[in-house]
C-alpha cells in the first residue's frame, strides 16, 4: 500500500517537472521546443490550461517572428535571402500541421485559424533552388578543391529545399569529382563480354576528363567507389537482309538489278550509380544505352550491264557486300560509344 500511496506524488511531480520546464523554453524563446514538448499531449486529451496557453503563446510568437523575418528579407531584393524565407514558411507550416489535431473548441479558444501558405512555399521554393544551384554551379565551375568544398554547404540546402531538384545529381557528382584524391569506379554485370570490353570503357583520351581528373581507377571491390557502371541487358538482333528487284530497259537490252541492304544491331544498357561517400549513400542512378549498328547497301544485277541506268551503274561501283561483323566486334564497338557516354558524364 506504501507504493500506492507514491504514485499520486509521482505522477504530479512529473507534470510539475514537466510545466517547469516548458515555461523554461517559453521564456527562453524556443517557442517551436515547447510546442513539439506539450502538442502531442494535447492531441491526446490533455486539457491543461496552462499547457494549452504555453502551446498557444509559443504558435503566435513564432509565426509572427517568422511572418516579420519573411518581410524584412524580402525587403533587401537580394537572391541570396530565399533559401531562409523558403525555411520560414515550413516552419510556420510545421507548426500548423503540429496543431491540426487539437480539438476545435481549443483551437477556437487559441485563434487557430487556417494559413494558406501553399502558393508562397512553392514560390519561395522556386526562388531558393534557383540561387542555391546558381551559386553551387558557379563555385563548382572554378575547377578546384577548395571552391568545391565551399559548394558543398549550398548542395546541402539545395537538398534540404528540393530534393527531387533535377540539378542535384549533377552537382553532387561534381562535388565528389573535384574532391577526391582519385576516382574509382566498379564495372558490374551478369553477362559474358568479351575480353578488353571493360578496357575500352575506361580508356579515356587526353583531357576528355574534367580538369583535375588525371584518370579512372577501375577496381573489382574499391573502398571508395564513386561510380558502379552496370550493365543491365544486352540485345542482339538477327541479321537482316532486305531486297528489291526490278528490272531496267535501255535500247531493247534488260537488265536485273537487286538492292540488297545488310542490318545487324547491338544494344547494350544499363545505368551509371553515383556513391557518396562521405554519407555511404547512393545518390542516383543515370540510365544509358548505347548502340552498334552495322547497315550495308549494295546492288546487284543479272543481265547486260548496258541495259543499267546510270544512278544504277552509281550505285553498282560505289557498293559492294560486306562480310557481317561479330557479336563481339560490335560489343567492342558499343564498348567504345559507353566510353563516350560516361566521359560526358563526368564532365557534366
Amino acid at each position: 500500500m506504501r507504493y500506492l500511496k507514491l504514485i499520486p506524488a509521482v505522477l504530479l511531480g512529473m507534470i510539475l517537472t514537466a510545466c517547469s520546464v516548458s515555461q523554461q523554453l517559453y521564456d527562453a524563446q524556443k517557442y517551436d521546443q515547447v510546442i513539439q514538448r506539450l502538442a502531442p499531449g494535447i492531441c491526446h486529451g490533455d486539457h491543461s490550461e496552462r499547457h494549452i496557453n504555453l502551446v498557444a503563446a509559443s504558435y503566435h510568437k513564432a509565426n509572427q517572428a517568422d511572418h516579420e523575418r519573411i518581410q524584412a528579407l524580402k525587403a533587401t531584393g537580394q537572391p541570396d535571402v530565399w533559401p531562409e524565407i523558403y525555411q520560414r514558411y515550413c516552419s510556420m507550416k510545421g507548426r500548423y500541421d503540429a496543431l491540426k489535431c487539437f480539438p476545435r473548441k481549443v483551437k477556437n479558444g487559441m485563434n487557430y485559424i487556417k494559413l494558406n501558405l501553399d502558393d508562397d512555399m512553392m514560390a519561395a521554393r522556386n526562388k531558393a533552388e534557383g540561387y542555391l544551384v546558381a551559386k553551387a554551379s558557379q563555385l563548382l565551375n572554378a575547377g578546384t578543391k577548395e571552391s568545391a568544398e565551399e559548394a558543398k554547404q549550398y548542395i546541402d540546402q539545395l537538398q534540404q529545399t528540393n530534393k527531387e531538384s533535377a540539378q542535384l545529381l549533377n552537382l553532387q557528382k561534381k562535388y565528389a569529382l573535384y574532391t577526391a584524391d582519385k576516382v574509382e569506379i566498379r564495372f558490374f554485370t551478369d553477362y559474358e563480354l568479351p575480353e578488353g570490353f571493360q578496357d575500352v570503357v575506361f580508356s579515356f583520351d587526353e583531357n576528355e576528363l574534367p580538369q583535375g581528373i588525371e584518370g579512372v581507377y577501375v577496381m573489382k571491390r574499391p573502398k571508395h567507389p564513386f561510380a558502379f557502371v552496370v550493365v543491365k541487358k544486352l540485345n542482339f538482333s538477327p541479321v537482316r537482309l532486305d531486297e528489291v528487284t526490278f528490272k531496267e530497259h535501255n535500247n531493247g537490252k534488260t537488265v536485273e538489278v537487286s538492292d540488297h541492304s545488310q542490318n545487324k544491331s547491338v544494344t547494350v544498357s544499363g545505368f551509371i550509380r553515383y556513391f557518396d561517400n562521405d554519407l555511404k549513400r547512393e545518390l542516383g542512378d543515370v540510365p544509358f544505352e548505347v548502340k552498334s549498328t552495322f547497315k550495308n547497301d549494295f546492288t546487284t544485277i543479272r543481265g547486260d550491264r548496258e541495259a543499267c541506268s546510270a544512278e544504277t551503274l552509281s550505285r553498282l561501283d560505289n557498293s559492294q557486300p560486306l562480310p557481317v561483323p561479330t557479336d563481339e566486334s560490335m560489343l567492342l564497338d558499343a564498348a567504345r560509344k559507353l566510353n563516350d557516354v560516361l566521359a560526358a558524364e563526368l564532365r557534366k
